[in-house]
């Protein structure tokens, strides 16, 4: 523990606690996972983190650093304030809805379909090592093991009960053995039970070997309850791969529906973004420096009265600290030089937390959106390739090779929709979804930026050092900021609206309940 605190202190970092799988620490004000890596035994995973170091994807956990000191590697990574999905199960004491499980598999299948792209494999895919962000976000963690190498070793503790039979009868570990772990979460989700449990190594892996497989009640949906059965199954070659589950009807009216609701929450948080900066340019035009002044501005009171009310709905995140940023903090309005030392004040507001966390969460579903537009897209044009009409006549048949026994009746009449569009359209617009959303992100960083050194300096400690037209410009800075910053999230949330208004719909009448789901 003492080299440790000594490595990470030279490189910055304050521990603040440590977990079963890492270490929790600060550096410039912001919260990291840290783990720490033998280099003698694990050189072949330190490799491949260095790969997952240019991945940049909303469900898996972004690595941000390593660093070496003696002979030992740590790996520093986004901190999820959700905890993990383990804790989400423990926790629960009623039974989730099958729109929240197959939001956390359709996330999980996403965050694996990337990582086996690059060849990677997990080897450790347990609710222990997916994390939730403060907003509910999904994250594939536990990166630290990922290899590409298909031997396991069985005897890794608490790792068993989410092991694939071929791993114990043929000594294969693969994607596809994935899959099957992704199968013992959905079913531990539904359940809050081990799809595989028994109370000697020797029985567990004879029960994953030959054992009859659990099976999901009637409350779930046939669709659901056939995803869940193919997941388990135990030839690895029928077994699902995650884009083949990606690319399933239900699926895709599930992401199409994820997409347009939470495309429709990112508007109401506009609207509440945008009624920050009407209500403060209010402040400005009536306001004296006698009102500015203890802390007071204008008549209605100080800021946790103006921008309260805007954000009234709103469920304050968590403590919110500024990052070194390399956008410039004049492109979305600093303060001037007369108060810049302002930035070393510790500031409470929950205003303050509140602008900033509607600020963060944009920045996590934008990208979050963008990626399910385009997942859509590309399982739309797979499916179409599939079905085109240069391929034989057995189309069922072909469909059910690639999706399932029984989903291929139900691919067919969503190729009767894709038949009216364009699908090259619809390509070209996910695509441009992806880029517009990517492109905010600095915006959304200055506005942060922007946020933070605002609600400082209209701290009643600093407020009555400034002369009352310096008062009134930071005012309008801001406001202008956010105006600035709205007008280019709103061409996002155009963008997205676009995308799922040229989409064919993948509704039916069991989607209209999921519609408060965000």
């Amino acid at each position: 523990m003492g080299q440790k605190k000594s490595s990470l202190r030279e490189e910055g970092y304050t521990i603040e606690r440590e977990t079963e799988s890492g270490v929790i620490a600060t550096k410039d004000g912001v919260r990291f996972f840290i783990k720490k890596i033998e280099i003698s035994t694990n050189a072949a995973s330190i490799s491949n983190m260095e790969t997952l170091k240019t991945t940049s994807h909303p469900h898996v956990m972004s690595t941000k650093d390593s660093f070496e000191h003696q002979n030992t590697c740590y790996v520093v990574m986004d901190y999820c304030e959700g905890g993990t999905l383990a804790e989400k199960i423990r926790r629960r004491t009623d039974s989730p809805q099958e729109f929240e499980v197959l939001s956390w598999i359709v996330e999980i299948c996403m965050a694996l379909k990337s990582i086996h792209e690059k060849g990677l494999l997990h080897k450790n895919l347990t609710p222990q090592n997916i994390y939730l962000t403060e907003f509910g976000t999904l994250c594939l963690g536990g990166l630290w093991k990922i290899d590409r190498n298909s031997n396991l070793n069985t005897e890794t503790h608490g790792v068993i009960n989410y092991l694939a039979p071929e791993v114990f009868t043929q000594s294969r570990y693969d994607s596809k053995s994935e899959m099957w772990s992704v199968g013992c979460i959905l079913y531990e989700l539904c359940t809050q039970k081990l799809a595989f449990s028994a109370g000697t190594t020797v029985d567990l892996i004879s029960k994953i070997r030959s054992g009859a497989n659990p099976h999901l009640q009637d409350k779930w949906s046939s669709e659901f309850r056939e995803l869940f059965s193919d997941m388990l199954n135990r030839d690895p070659n029928s077994r699902p791969t995650a884009w083949e589950i990606l690319a399933r009807p239900n699926t895709l009216r599930f992401l199409f529906r994820k997409s347009k609701t939470t495309t429709d929450h990112l508007q109401t948080q506009l609207y509440k973004l945008k009624a920050v900066a009407d209500n403060l340019e209010s402040v400005h035009q009536g306001a004296t420096i006698g009102s500015l002044t203890g802390g007071v501005i204008g008549a209605v009171g100080g800021i946790t009265s103006i921008v309260g009310i805007a954000l009234a709905p709103f469920t304050l995140g968590t403590s919110l600290v500024v990052t070194a940023i390399g956008a410039g903090v004049g492109v979305a309005g600093g303060v001037t030089a007369g108060v810049s030392n302002i930035t070393n004040i510790v500031n409470q507001s929950s205003d303050r937390k509140a602008v900033q966390s509607i600020i963060k969460e944009f920045n996590e579903k934008i990208n979050a959106v963008a990626l399910w537009l385009q997942e859509i897209s590309n399982s739309l044009q797979i499916i179409s390739r599939c079905c085109s009409s240069d391929m034989p006549n057995d189309e069922d048949s072909s469909l059910n090779a690639r999706f399932g026994t029984k989903v291929g009746k139900s691919i067919s009449e969503l190729l009767q929709l894709l038949r009216v569009v364009s699908i090259g359209r619809i390509a070209a617009q996910a695509s441009r979804a992806v880029r517009v959303a990517a492109a905010a992100t600095s915006v959304l960083s200055a506005l942060f930026v922007a946020a933070d050194i605002f609600f400082i300096a209209m701290d009643a400690k600093e407020i009555r050092n400034m002369r009352q037209t310096e008062a009134r410009s930071e005012i309008m800075k801001f406001v202008q900021s956010v105006r600035d910053a709205s007008k280019e999230l709103q061409q996002v949330l155009d963008e997205f609206k676009n995308i799922i208004s040229i989409i064919p719909s993948l509704e039916d009448e069991r989607e209209l309940q999921w519609q408060d789901m965000e």
